[in-house]
C-alpha cells in the first residue's frame, strides 16, 4: 500500500501585487523526510513556509498538510520561527518558555498557547530530548544562543507534532552550536518529519533527505549532493565559469549532489553563503 504524502502542493502559485513569488509549485513529502528548503532573498523560502503555517492563502491551487488544509493541526505541528528572542529584563524560565507550545485544547491552528502547570511532564521530556533538562529553571535569557535554540526547538516539540518546521534554526548560533542543533535535528528526526528553511547550503552535509530549491519555481530533489551545477543554480551566473569554492575534507564527509534544472538559469535574486 502507497504511503500518503504528508504535504501535497498542487499547481500552487501565490504573488505580492504584480510579483509572483511562487509560480504553479507542485511537489510532496512523504512521511519521515527531512526537508531542507533553500533558495535566494526574495526566491519564496518564506512565502513557502508560510503557506505551509496556514498564514496565507495560496492565490491558485491547493495545498495539504498531514490530509487537511493548512492551518488546522492543532499540536500536531511544531514551529520554530526564526526570530525567537527574549528580552534581558523579561524574567521568563526555560520551563515557562517550553509550556507555551501547549496547544490548547480544540485549538484549530498551529499557535495556541495553554498555561497550564505541566504535571503529566510534558515540558521535562521535551526538555530531556533536546538535552537541556538541568537548565529547567534557569532564565533563557542568560542561555548561550545555541541553548536558546534547543529551548526553542523543546518548545516546537513539546505536544509531540508528526511535523516540524524550521525558519533558519541555526541562524544566530555559532558553529560549534550548529553542529549540535544539526545533529539533534537528526534525531528528531527518526521520529517525526522536519522541514527547514535554511539559506545555508551547508545543510545539505547536515543529514538532510531531500532539497527543495525554491527561487519562483520549486525543485525538489532526493538524495542531494553539491555539484557545480548546484553552486552555479545557487550563487549565480557567475559560478559557470569558475567557482570561488575550495572544499577540504579529511574522513567520510556526505557530498550532496543535485541535478541541474537549467529552466531556472533567468531566475532573479541574491543566494547567501
Amino acid at each position: 500500500m502507497d504511503q500518503k504524502s504528508v504535504i501535497s502542493f498542487k499547481d500552487v502559485s501565490f504573488g505580492y501585487g504584480q510579483h509572483m513569488v511562487l509560480d504553479r509549485a507542485s511537489f510532496e513529502i512523504m512521511p519521515g523526510d527531512y526537508l531542507a528548503v533553500i533558495g535566494p532573498n526574495g526566491g519564496g523560502k518564506t512565502t513557502l513556509l508560510k503557506l505551509l503555517l496556514g498564514l496565507i492563502e495560496p492565490q491558485q491551487g491547493s495545498i495539504e498538510i498531514l490530509g487537511m488544509p493548512p492551518g488546522r493541526h492543532g499540536g500536531r505541528i511544531g514551529y520554530m520561527p526564526q526570530y525567537t528572542t527574549v528580552s534581558a529584563s523579561f524574567p521568563i524560565t526555560v520551563r515557562d518558555a517550553v509550556l507555551m507550545g501547549k496547544v490548547s485544547p480544540g485549538f484549530k491552528g498551529v499557535f495556541g498557547l495553554s498555561f497550564g502547570n505541566g504535571s503529566g511532564g510534558e515540558v521535562e521530556k521535551a526538555l530531556e530530548r533536546v538535552g537541556m533538562l538541568e537548565h529547567i529553571d534557569r532564565r533563557v535569557s542568560d542561555l548561550s544562543g545555541g541553548q536558546k535554540q534547543r529551548v526553542f526547538i523543546a518548545r516546537a516539540i513539546v505536544d509531540e507534532p508528526k511535523m516540524l518546521l524550521l525558519d533558519e534554526p541555526a541562524a544566530s548560533v555559532d558553529q560549534a552550536g550548529k553542529s549540535g542543533l544539526y545533529c539533534l535535528l537528526k534525531e528528531l528526526n527518526d521520529e517525526m518529519t522536519i522541514v527547514m528553511v535554511s539559506h545555508d547550503i551547508s545543510v545539505l552535509g547536515q543529514g538532510v533527505k531531500s532539497v527543495a530549491c525554491v527561487n519562483r519555481k520549486v525543485h525538489l530533489h532526493e538524495q542531494p549532493k553539491i555539484t557545480r551545477e548546484l553552486l552555479s543554480e545557487a550563487y549565480g551566473e557567475t559560478l559557470k565559469g569558475t567557482c570561488p569554492i575550495e572544499l577540504i575534507t579529511h574522513g567520510e564527509l556526505p557530498h550532496r549532489v543535485l541535478e541541474y534544472h537549467p529552466e531556472s538559469d533567468d531566475s532573479e535574486g541574491d543566494w547567501n553563503a
